[in-house]
């Protein structure tokens, strides 16, 4: 609701035109992004944030962002792409909000190619993945990572260390207090046994 109570807002902002339909594309968007599972996609919205995105030649952080929101209205070989220019563009970044993007990016790659049994060709967000080195900052989506490189490596290699490094997370994730997402990985360590 309180999303919705934006449009008003933008509307009568002093904004320019272009920037009031930018801004209300981004509105409708976020909306179209929070819909549950269950509720019919709008796909003449979902295309328009696509290629919106696609077409970006240069990423700033906000426009990183944007793509990180709304990875799920792409299929797997568009956010590959745009996937690979952010990496890289930004994988030598020091910057800490930059990398905690990039680990997000390259673990929902890495998810959405293990979802889809296509996890044979994700070495390239695997190898910039092990380029961000871990601090304070990153220590959840380093996790995150860590997580599903693992699971990858158990299916490539069937060994059960890389299965146990993956519980070994999960646990940990569990541990710090990270209930809801540890639960989301329990279910995951069984689908992908």
């Amino acid at each position: 609701d309180k999303v919705r109570g934006l449009k008003p807002l933008v509307k009568e902002s002093n904004l320019s035109n272009k920037d009031k339909e930018e801004e209300l594309l981004l509105v409708e968007a976020w909306l179209e992004a929070m819909k549950d599972p269950s509720e019919e996609p709008d796909l003449q919205l979902r295309t328009k944030i696509k290629e919106k995105i696609f077409n970006i030649p240069n990423f700033n952080d906000t426009k990183v962002a944007l793509f990180c929101n709304f990875m799920p209205f792409y299929d797997l070989e568009s956010n590959i792409v745009i996937a690979k220019k952010i990496t890289d563009q930004y994988i030598n970044t020091k910057n800490t909000k930059m990398q905690v993007a990039l680990l997000a990016i390259i673990t929902n790659i890495l998810s959405f190619s293990l979802n889809e049994n296509k996890e044979k060709n994700v070495d390239y967000f695997i190898e910039s993945g092990e380029k961000i080195k871990t601090k304070p900052e990153l220590v959840f989506y380093s996790s995150a990572f860590y997580f599903f490189k693992n699971i990858i490596f158990y299916h490539r290699t069937n060994s059960d260390e890389y299965y146990n490094k993956s519980i070994q997370t999960k646990n940990f994730l569990l541990s710090i207090g990270m209930t809801e997402y540890g639960k989301l990985l329990e279910k995951l360590l069984i689908k992908y046994k």
